[in-house]
C-alpha cells in the first residue's frame, strides 16, 4: 500500500517551550524534570517554530502520561496542537485554498440527533418569549448534543479508573479533576482559550464512507467498526492529496450521518435508547495514534460521534481521546455533518479548503458548538 507522505520530526533536542504566563494565578501543573529541561533552552522564544519530537520520544518526562506531550509549548500552555495554526500557516492556507469563494456549514441543527446517543446529553429546548413588542429565545442544551469539539476538559487518561494512576484523572499539561469541578476550581484548558483564539487553517477531508462502499467494505456505523489505518492511507492516495501539511485539520467521514437521516424519527430514538452504545471510527492503535502525530494535525474531526471507534478497544493501553485531549491537546469535533461537504469535494475533485471554526466563549466550557465552515 502507498505510504502518505508527511514531513519529518527531529529528536527530542530543544523542543520543549519556556513556560507561558499563568492564568487566573493558577499554579505550574507540569513536573520539575520537564521545567529544568526548559531553562535549558530559554534562547528559543517560539514553540512553533522549532521542531516537534518523534513519537517514540513521547512521553517527554517518564513521569507524564503514556504518549503525553505535556510541556512541549510551556507548562502552562492550553491549546496544545492548536499553537501550530501560527500567522503564517493561516495565511498559507487562506492563499492555497480560498479560490471560488463557496462557502459549506458544516453543522448539524442543534436539535439533530432528535436524541443525543449519550442517555446523560438532554437534547436541545429551544424557547422563543413573545415580548409584545419585539421576541427573544432562549436554549437549554448540552454541548456535546449534536456538532461539537470535545474541548480539553472533556475525557482524562483513564489511569485511575485501570488502577495505574493514584493521583486522580489527568487532563493536559497535569490539569486535574479538582481544576475543573473542586473547592478552588479554575479556567485552566476551558473551551473559551480556543474561543478566544479561533480555529482556522487548511482542511483536508478523507471520504473513507465512499471508498469503503467502492471497495465492498460491509459495515454497520451503529456498530463498533474500528477503521484501520491502512485505509485511511489507501483513501488519501486515492484522493489525490500527497503529502499533508503541518496544521492540517483532519475530517473523516464515516457515513455515520448519512445512515442516521435513513432512519424513521422512531428508529432514531430506539438507536439512542439502546443500552450499549457502539459507533464507526478509526481504530485506536499505536500506529493510528503515531500517524496523527507524525502529521502534525492541529485538530480533528469526524461525522461519527466519537471519532475513533466506540467502545474503543485500546490495543495500545490507551485510546485516541486519552492521546488527542489530554496527551497534546488536540480537539476533537464530533457529529460534523459532512455529507455535502464530501460531495462538492468530489464534484471539484479537490479535498482540501480553507476551514474555520469559532465554539462558544464558555469560560470553564468542556465542549462547544463547531460554527464550522468549508472555504473554498
Amino acid at each position: 500500500m502507498p505510504k502518505v507522505l508527511h514531513q519529518k520530526r527531529s529528536s527530542r533536542t530543544n523542543c520543549l517551550a519556556k513556560p507561558t504566563a499563568k492564568r487566573n494565578g493558577t499554579k505550574n501543573h507540569v513536573t520539575n524534570g520537564v521545567k529544568l529541561k526548559q531553562q535549558k533552552q530559554e534562547t528559543h522564544a517560539s514553540p512553533t517554530s522549532r521542531q516537534r519530537p518523534t513519537f517514540s520520544e513521547l512521553p517527554l518526562h517518564p513521569s507524564h502520561p503514556k504518549a503525553s506531550a505535556w510541556g512541549l509549548y510551556g507548562t502552562d500552555d492550553e491549546l496544545g496542537t492548536l499553537n501550530l495554526l501560527t500567522a503564517e500557516a493561516v495565511r498559507a492556507a487562506a492563499a492555497s485554498e480560498i479560490r471560488s469563494g463557496e462557502r459549506l456549514p458544516l453543522n448539524l441543527p442543534l436539535t439533530t440527533p432528535v436524541l443525543p446517543m449519550n442517555p446523560r446529553r438532554k437534547p436541545c429546548v429551544h424557547n422563543i418569549i413573545s415580548k409584545g413588542y419585539a421576541n427573544d429565545d432562549e436554549l437549554h442544551l448540552n454541548t456535546q448534543a449534536s456538532s461539537h469539539w470535545d474541548g480539553l476538559r472533556h475525557y482524562p487518561y483513564q489511569e485511575a479508573a485501570d488502577g495505574t494512576h493514584e493521583g486522580g484523572p489527568r487532563y493536559y499539561n497535569g490539569v486535574t479533576q479538582a481544576d475543573i469541578s473542586g473547592l478552588e476550581k479554575n479556567e485552566r484548558i476551558g473551551i473559551q482559550g480556543i474561543a478566544e483564539r479561533g480555529v482556522a487553517g487548511r482542511g483536508v477531508l478523507l471520504d473513507w464512507r465512499s471508498w469503503a462502499l467502492e471497495q465492498g467494505i460491509a459495515y454497520s456505523p451503529f456498530e463498533s467498526h474500528a477503521i484501520p489505518l491502512e485505509q485511511l492511507k489507501a483513501v488519501a492516495v486515492a484522493q489525490g492529496i500527497g503529502a499533508f501539511r503541518e496544521g492540517d485539520i483532519l475530517l473523516v467521514r464515516s457515513g455515520w450521518i448519512e445512515e442516521y437521516r435513513k432512519l424513521s424519527p422512531n428508529e432514531q430514538v430506539a438507536l439512542a435508547e439502546r443500552p450499549d452504545r457502539s459507533f464507526v471510527g478509526v481504530e485506536a492503535s499505536r500506529a493510528m495514534l503515531e500517524w496523527h502525530w507524525d502529521n502534525g494535525f492541529a485538530a480533528v474531526a469526524g461525522d461519527t460521534n466519537a471519532y475513533e471507534a466506540w467502545p474503543p478497544r485500546r490495543d495500545w493501553g490507551v485510546s485516541c481521546h486519552e492521546v488527542f485531549l489530554s496527551g497534546w491537546g488536540m480537539p476533537i469535533g464530533e457529529l460534523w455533518d459532512l455529507d455535502a461537504l464530501a460531495a462538492h469535494c468530489k464534484a471539484l475533485g479537490r479535498w482540501t479548503f480553507f476551514l474555520t471554526s469559532c465554539p462558544l466563549n464558555i469560560p470553564s466550557g468542556v465542549a462547544s458548538p463547531p460554527n464550522a465552515l468549508a472555504i473554498f
